[in-house]
C-alpha cells in the first residue's frame, strides 16, 4: 500500500515542478521581452503615421485630447501641418484597426490599415493601395449619394471589411472635426 501511494505522489510531484519551471520561464521571458515589443510597436506606429501624413516628416506628438468612441489615439504632427487619428471597426475576421492622416485643411492625406484579422484575398481586398487612394483628398465621405460628401464605394466580395474601413475613416473625420481641426 505505502508503494502505491509513491507511485502516485512521485509522477504527480514532478508534473507539478516540471508546471512551475516552465510557468516561471515563460514570466521571465515575458517580463524582457515586453519592452523591446512596446518600441517596436511605438517605432512602427511612427512609421505609419508618417505615411498617412508625409507632411508630418518633423515627428508627431500625443494629441491630449477627450477621444469619442472607436477612436485609440490622436496624434498630431510636431510642425502643425495635420493629425493621425488611430480607429478601431468590427470587420467579418475580428477587428479592424485603421490609421488615417488628415491635413490641417480637414483633407485625408493617407488611410492605412495597421491591424485585422480579415481572409487574406477576399477581405483584404478592402486595404489595397488602390481602394485606400479613393479617401485622399476627401474632407466628407458617405456610402450613398448625398450633395457636399464624396461617394465611397465599397469593394465586392469584402463588403463588410470595406464597410469597417470606412466607418472607421469617418470616426477619423468625426474625431478631427470634434477636436476642433489642428491646435496650434
Amino acid at each position: 500500500m505505502n508503494s502505491s501511494k509513491k507511485e502516485l505522489i512521485a509522477p504527480s510531484l514532478v508534473l507539478f515542478l516540471i508546471c512551475l519551471v516552465v510557468t516561471a520561464a515563460l514570466a521571465g521571458t515575458y517580463q524582457l521581452t515586453q519592452p523591446i515589443i512596446e518600441n517596436i510597436n511605438a517605432e512602427n506606429a511612427n512609421i505609419a503615421r508618417g505615411e498617412v501624413l508625409p507632411s508630418g516628416a518633423d515627428g508627431f506628438t500625443k494629441a491630449d485630447s477627450e477621444l469619442i468612441e472607436n477612436v485609440v489615439d490622436v496624434y498630431q504632427a510636431n510642425n502643425g501641418s495635420g493629425m493621425t487619428f488611430t480607429t478601431v471597426d468590427k470587420g467579418f475576421g475580428g477587428t479592424i484597426t485603421v490609421m488615417v492622416g488628415i491635413d490641417n485643411a480637414g483633407a485625408i492625406t493617407g488611410v492605412k490599415v495597421t491591424g485585422h484579422s480579415e481572409t487574406p484575398g477576399l477581405g483584404t481586398k478592402a486595404m489595397t493601395v488602390d481602394y485606400l487612394s479613393q479617401y485622399v483628398g476627401q474632407t466628407a465621405i458617405t456610402r450613398t449619394d448625398e450633395a457636399e460628401k464624396t461617394q465611397i464605394d465599397a469593394i465586392t466580395g469584402a463588403t463588410v471589411s470595406s464597410n469597417a474601413i470606412f466607418r472607421a475613416t469617418n470616426t477619423a473625420l468625426a474625431q478631427y472635426e470634434e477636436i476642433g481641426g489642428v491646435q496650434q
